[in-house]
């Protein structure tokens, strides 16, 4: 249950980097513990968005103070079958990972052989725990780092021309479970997207491309509408768009049916299937 393992005698701060590399997550989303103010310290210099916090030796209420802490910040109410498969596919990803900095081929032909199959889900409905918990809690690849309450995401239903697309994805390296969900409305031949995330798991693979492949066949619109806005951590998002436009993106944009067909890299996922709810 414990990956990837650090044990030597250098800095913490260079296994706090490696686990940070290997897990893709910002250090805003970790916590370091440490009996010594000394490494904390030292690992705070190197990463002030990590919350880092000295073991309270021997202090028996600090310690139950510290457990309730954690029980806040890393808590769920229930578990997910993504949830199960969250720990082998951290591990599936490092191994993408290497492949692709150990290839001598180029990425299309590490992306030719990965097997790589999608699963588009789109509804109308609002009941997908996971997807709500994914849109609120990513943000290197989030549109425009909205949030939503529980009474927002369930009014999703009761309009008629919104939908939640939910992605889940697999390849030979193992199963990602549900990676992306996007947020929308559709009027006329115009598609708006209010929401779009992406877990980091899954960089890399052209996955975000399939989706909008998806959203022009399976909807039928000529134009795609983005609520793009730009965060201090939505680097990933702002990078795509730019590869895709050939500048970068602004407030508003949008992408016509017949530019994203002239700019869409090759892709070699196989689409299993859509499930129309």
């Amino acid at each position: 249950d414990i990956f990837p393992v650090e044990a030597h005698w250098s800095r913490k701060s260079e296994s706090v980097k490696r686990i940070l590399e290997t897990w893709n997550v910002g250090s805003d989303s970790v916590v370091f513990i440490d009996d010594s103010p000394t490494e904390v310290a030292e690992v705070k210099a190197a990463f002030p968005e990590v919350e880092c916090i000295v073991f309270p030796k021997s202090d028996y209420q600090g310690i139950l103070n510290l457990l309730k802490h954690l029980r806040e910040v890393f808590g769920k109410h229930f578990l997910t079958e993504d949830d199960a498969l969250r720990l082998g596919s951290i591990r599936n990803t490092s191994e993408w990972r290497d492949s692709i900095e150990s290839a001598s081929s180029s990425s299309d032909d590490l992306l030719r052989t990965a097997e790589a199959s999608i699963v588009f889900s789109l509804t109308q409905e609002s009941g997908d725990a996971r997807a709500f918990e994914l849109v609120n809690k990513t943000n290197q690849f989030n549109l425009n780092g909205k949030r939503f309450s529980e009474s927002e995401w369930r009014s999703i239903s009761s309009d008629p021309t919104a939908f939640v697309l939910s992605v889940s994805y697999k390849d030979k390296y193992g199963h990602l479970g549900t990676i992306a969900v996007i947020l929308g409305r559709t009027e006329g031949r115009r598609l708006f997207v209010h929401a779009w995330v992406m877990s980091c798991r899954a960089f890399s693979r052209r996955i975000e491309h399939q989706c909008l492949k998806h959203l022009f066949e399976t909807l039928g619109v000529d134009q795609i509408v983005f609520d793009y806005q730009p965060t201090s951590r939505n680097g990933p998002v702002q990078e795509f768009f730019a590869q895709l436009l050939g500048a970068p993106p602004v407030p508003g944009i949008s992408l016509s049916k017949e530019e994203f067909t002239c700019t869409v890299p090759a892709l070699y996922h196989h689409v299993e299937g859509t499930i129309s709810v």
